[in-house]
């Protein structure tokens, strides 16, 4: 049985939902975030699907930008200090998901790269970008077919 999108995505949201640091989560494109910026409490976590390779010989993969995202706390907070923050949080939340609780999917979560993110949106915030793999069984099967 193929894993569902929400699935996973709940998957990602529970460690961060969890994590007494991060203050909110959301899932979506790239616009969503930009144009609900003025809404998010900050340090957020945003997930944020790619083009993927998806079903192939029996290993399904989705990938996706994991934005991990905070806006100075105060005054003489710098971008370095926020930065520095925001990418423990990252490696946090991806460290639950790989050696955590066993998920009930058996997802596999793989880092690529990680890049920072200046003023992003609205907020003036800053953090870090990284694109995750997510890698899961998975095989075509015409017997799900609903008739």
């Amino acid at each position: 049985m193929i894993v569902t999108y929400k699935e996973i995505v709940d998957t990602v949201e529970q460690p961060c939902t969890d994590n007494i640091a991060v203050k909110s989560f959301a899932e979506g494109a790239l616009d969503y975030l930009d144009a609900h910026a003025v809404n998010i409490v900050y340090p957020f976590i945003f997930l944020r699907p790619l083009a993927s390779p998806g079903l192939q010989n029996g290993v399904r993969t989705l990938n996706f930008e994991l934005y991990s995202l905070d806006v100075p706390k105060l005054s003489n907070e710098t971008p370095l200090q926020v930065k520095s923050r925001t990418e423990l949080f990252m490696y946090d939340i991806l460290s639950y998901l790989r050696y955590g609780p066993t998920n009930e999917y058996s997802l596999d979560f793989t880092l690529n790269n990680i890049v920072p993110v200046n003023e992003a949106f609205q907020d003036r915030a800053y953090g870090w970008a990284a694109n995750i793999n997510v890698t899961s069984e998975g095989q075509y099967n015409y017997c799900n077919y609903p008739d």
